[in-house]
């Protein structure tokens, strides 16, 4: 089966060289490989040029876009829409995979023909530590145990089939979370297959969405993410695989997120209100019960002038 690998990229022309050479590197075929150049406006396309020679040489379908800026969510939307494969794998610019990662999917798709999503470990760079852990490599149908955390189904590992995004649509047009959205809708329509391997090299450049603007910046992370699922709730709650209670555990899990960064800004009054909000939206829930200690300690540091550390 033909895999269409996809990357977008953004304004890192000397990191996605790493990526390029990763798919090129690949023992299955046939393979094509598409960049999506998300507006750079830099020398992003002269480095993209230089990989077409290297591309044919590996008998590698390659061509590449430039679209105005709209975020990973849409850049991956052009790329399925040019995408020719039956299978869909995606990649950052910053990442890596192992060469035998597709085989190694594609075979395990082939093997259970009702699976319409697979998923795989991964480590970071410079750890030999494999990730999610093995009790979170929980397969099958799984909305649930993704809502609860219990199945991690990393973006960078991820390849579905055509079929999926037909069905389910692409990427929502966000700048964060759009691939954790993607997931949980694919799982109320497809199984999922998960490969116990890490097969991807996560690098983590310093420029990456999820450690722009530190804690401020993950208030704004929070509020995408909390409106993305009451979004989600609200469009899919008739479908017959969602599961409000279990929905309402993945929201009161980034609530609880939230929290902790108000607190850790010293922000105690408006973790005090989330709260109130969060318990309103979710339920009583013991991870939403259990913040009351931790923002009366909060509220006690900050008579003396103190913030609640981080960990």
């Amino acid at each position: 089966m033909k895999v269409s690998a996809i990357i977008p990229t953004f304004r890192r022309p000397q990191l996605i060289a790493r990526s390029l050479e990763s798919v090129l590197a690949q023992t299955h075929r046939p393979l094509e490989l598409i960049v999506i150049d998300d507006g750079s406006g830099d020398d992003t396309p002269r480095v993209l040029e230089t990989f077409a020679t290297r591309a044919k040489a590996a008998n590698v379908d390659f061509k590449f876009f430039t679209v105005p800026n709209g975020g990973p969510g849409l850049a991956r939307n052009v790329g399925m829409q040019q995408a020719t494969g039956d299978l869909f794998a995606f990649l950052d610019d910053d990442d890596a995979w192992m060469p035998d990662k597709l085989a190694t999917q594609v075979a395990a798709l082939a093997a259970k023909p009702a699976a319409g999503v697979s998923f795989t470990q991964y480590v970071h760079a410079g750890s030999d530590v494999a990730k999610p852990s093995a009790e979170s490599l929980r397969d099958g149908w799984c909305f649930k145990s993704l809502c609860e955390g219990n199945t991690r189904a990393h973006l960078q590992t991820l390849m579905v089939r055509r079929e999926v995004t037909q069905r389910c649509g692409g990427f929502l047009p966000l700048y964060n979370f759009e691939d954790a959205e993607f997931a949980l809708r694919a799982s109320l329509d497809f199984e999922f297959v998960a490969v116990p391997r890490a097969l991807t090299v996560i690098h983590g450049a310093p420029t990456s969405v999820s450690r722009e603007a530190g804690l401020e910046g993950d208030l704004k992370r929070d509020a995408i993410k909390l409106k993305a699922l009451e979004e989600f709730a609200a469009k899919y709650a008739s479908h017959a695989r969602f599961d409000g209670a279990a929905l309402k555990n993945y929201r009161a899990r980034i609530y609880d997120e939230h929290i902790k960064h108000l607190l850790w800004l010293g922000r105690v009054g408006e973790a005090r209100d989330a709260r109130h909000r969060a318990l309103a939206d979710c339920g009583d829930l013991a991870i939403l019960r259990n913040l009351g200690g931790k923002i009366r300690k909060a509220r006690a540091l900050g008579w003396f002038g103190m913030r609640l550390k981080k960990p």
